[in-house]
């Protein structure tokens, strides 16, 4: 969780639809209905500056384990973290593993390092993209064929360049989220042809131009795998990874076998002082995250990137090569960046830059668990750590880490560093890319927005993070070595922010979020004012013994209290399913195009029958002045709804 959603706080956001941004989105919704509008934020968190400190010896195991000890339970403590599992890797061979906390927080299990598996969640999805480049080796795939070539299905084209296998491997073939490549019920994983045939996402940018993170895509390449080898994926990573890797303690098939079941940490989830426990998550798609590994099976892993293998430069290998040298080498250099000046995507591993050292990294994180593994092959070294509760920051772990035993060489530079006198051109808000434009999923990603802001001083907010100018458009952040770059037009206006790889758009003030909700606000409320003050005017008038109100103005009342009561069991209905999203990371495809659907035969009748009466009630003389606005008030708000709801997706009767 380098350098970025980026990565690193970056990653979740971004992925794996991250709890706490789904959490804006269901906070967004309740507030809504008392007139509340968040802000959000993708801050990320940095440790102190550089120190530039002599290092530790990294090989030393008590050193290691010391340090570790004393930075790992005071934050799993901090953070309600029920159990962990590290494993560190040093001059090229294992040094250090060890569990922390419970497996089993009920029945006192602990975490053991080579025998609890942990969900790895997407830092799975490095198996996959290992298993591509096996293929590549042995002449059954080529990086830069078109991917139909090798498909039993079409990906439509939708532009002249077509996806390739090298686009898939760095997130660029341009596919929109399609956040149902997530987690699923049991009943519900498909075959993963069917499933990719099923939900097969709009494509929004020309392949190999814009990083938009993919589960999709990586599910694509993983059937590419099946396809070109003749062997279905789960069974392919089993014998050409894992039992090489001697990773016997792991698994890539779900649900688990009965005899590694038993060894699986539940996971959690820390609310309201208490610890909501969970068995077991599925992923939708194998090739997306499907692995279930100890942390020391994990070690082999690490090593097989780090050196073909082999325990050290002059020490026997522990592992069976994976992949040739040369091919690792051409998996780990740099692929993709959107901007040159910042670290991006080698194949499969996200790049960063930390210390004077290139870090290979990826991240993973579910409902209950969160991972990172990063390599730092220039020190042969690598850092595998996994919780099964959400909260702690691996990426400040990491740093930590490096900062002890691999700390930076070169003398900080950021003193250098000026303020930028035209600051203000860079603020606005960010989406990123990562998003789904052209269905209801629209939502969920515009509410997770970044803010760049200018300060007095000259340097940049983004989120709650100052960032000060060190050459034209980047920046660096003022207390750590990531930087951030933005891009401009051809007319000068600033169009793209970037962290690392990952890129958001900027947009325009109409787009902003909290236009957005105030103006779904303003709507909702107005057609709620219906629904609470009419029936309570028609009780006043019976007991006052007033005379009835022609049967026209009956009908528009009732047009009106009806609609305004459906909007708001539509809402709920929809602060339900979101809230349920949050806590499982299962979208509910289904029950969302449902609601879709009850929206359009509602909302849509309704707004027509209330813009019908309109007419009727400025023409009928038994209503007062103050009446016919607030009716004229409510059409306009109904007609403003229901375009609110035709802007983000929410309304149609197809599939």
């Amino acid at each position: 969780m380098l350098g970025n959603s980026g990565i690193g706080s970056g990653i979740r956001a971004l992925m794996a639809g991250s709890r706490r941004q789904i959490c804006v989105l269901v906070v967004v919704t309740l507030l809504t209905l008392v007139g509340g509008v968040p802000v959000a934020s993708n801050a990320d968190s940095r440790p102190a500056a550089l120190t530039n400190a002599p290092s530790a010896d990294p090989t030393d195991t008590r050193d290691v384990e010391a340090f570790l000890d004393e930075l790992l339970v005071r934050r799993m403590e901090q953070q309600h973290i029920v159990g962990a599992t590290v494993a560190v890797i040093a001059d090229g061979r294992p040094v250090f593993a060890k569990g922390y906390g419970y497996a089993d927080r009920d029945a006192k299990s602990p975490v053991i390092a080579d025998r609890t598996l942990f969900y790895i969640g997407s830092a799975g999805k490095l198996f996959t993209w290992t298993a591509v480049m096996q293929q590549v080796e042995q002449g059954r795939l080529d990086l830069h064929t078109d991917i139909n070539t090798y498909l039993d299905f079409t990906v439509p084209s939708s532009f002249s360049t077509p996806i390739t296998m090298a686009h898939l491997m760095t997130h660029t073939a341009g596919f929109e989220e399609q956040l149902a490549a997530l987690m699923a019920e049991p009943q519900d994983v498909l075959p993963l042809r069917d499933f990719l045939i099923q939900y097969v996402p709009h494509r929004r940018y020309s392949p190999g131009t814009t990083f938009a993170y993919s589960n999709y895509g990586t599910a694509l390449a993983g059937y590419i795998v099946e396809r070109v080898s003749g062997e279905p994926f789960e069974q392919y990573l089993t014998a050409h990874l894992l039992e090489p890797l001697g990773m016997h303690q792991s698994a890539a098939v779900q649900p688990l076998p009965a005899r590694l079941a038993a060894d699986f940490s539940k996971g959690y989830a820390w609310r309201n002082g208490t610890y909501d426990a969970f068995d077991l998550e599925l992923a939708a798609v194998a090739p997306a995250a499907a692995i279930r590994a100890t942390a020391t099976d994990m070690t082999a892993f690490m090593l097989a990137h780090l050196h073909d293998g082999q325990a050290g430069r002059d020490k026997p290998s522990v592992v069976a090569p994976i992949l040739r040298l040369d091919t690792l080498a051409e998996m780990h250099r740099p692929q993709f960046t959107p901007d040159p000046r910042l670290p991006g995507m080698a194949y499969g591993f996200i790049r960063s830059r930390e210390n004077d050292r290139d870090i290979l990294w990826h991240d993973g994180a579910s409902a209950r668990f969160t991972t990172l593994l990063a390599l730092v092959p220039e020190e042969r070294a690598g850092l595998f750590i996994s919780t099964n509760t959400p909260g702690l920051d691996e990426r400040a772990i990491l740093s930590a880490f490096l900062d002890r035993y691999h700390p930076a060489t070169q003398p900080d530079s950021l003193a250098s560093t000026t303020p930028d006198p035209d600051v203000g051109r860079f603020a606005g808000t960010f989406v990123s890319t990562r998003s789904a434009h052209t269905s209801a999923q629209k939502l969920v990603s515009r509410l997770s927005a970044i803010e760049v802001q200018p300060s007095a001083d000259g340097t940049l907010l983004v989120g709650s993070e100052r960032w000060l100018m060190i050459g034209p458009g980047l920046y660096r952040q003022a207390d750590g070595e990531r930087l951030l770059a933005f891009r401009e037009d051809a007319g000068g206006n600033v169009t793209h922010l970037f962290r690392g790889p990952v890129t958001y758009f900027r947009v325009p003030w109409y787009e902003v979020p909290s236009f957005l909700l105030l103006g779904f606000i303003l709507c909702l409320a107005t057609l709620l004012s219906a629904l609470l003050s009419w029936p309570f005017e028609a009780l006043i008038r019976r007991r006052r013994h007033a005379m009835p109100r022609a049967s026209g103005s009956h009908v528009a009342r009732w047009i009106a209290a009806t609609l305004g009561l459906s909007n708001l069991l539509l809402v709920a209905a929809w602060v339900t399913l979101m809230l349920r999203f949050a806590d499982t990371y299962i979208y509910p495809s289904g029950d969302v195009t449902l609601l879709i659907r009850l929206a359009t035969v509602t909302v849509m009748p309704l707004t027509a029958g209330v813009a019908f009466m309109a007419v009727r009630v400025w023409t009928c003389h038994t209503w007062g002045l103050a009446w016919r606005l607030h009716y004229a008030l409510l059409t306009l708000g109904s007609v403003g709804l229901v375009g609110w709801l035709a802007y983000w997706n929410l309304l149609g009767v197809g599939p």
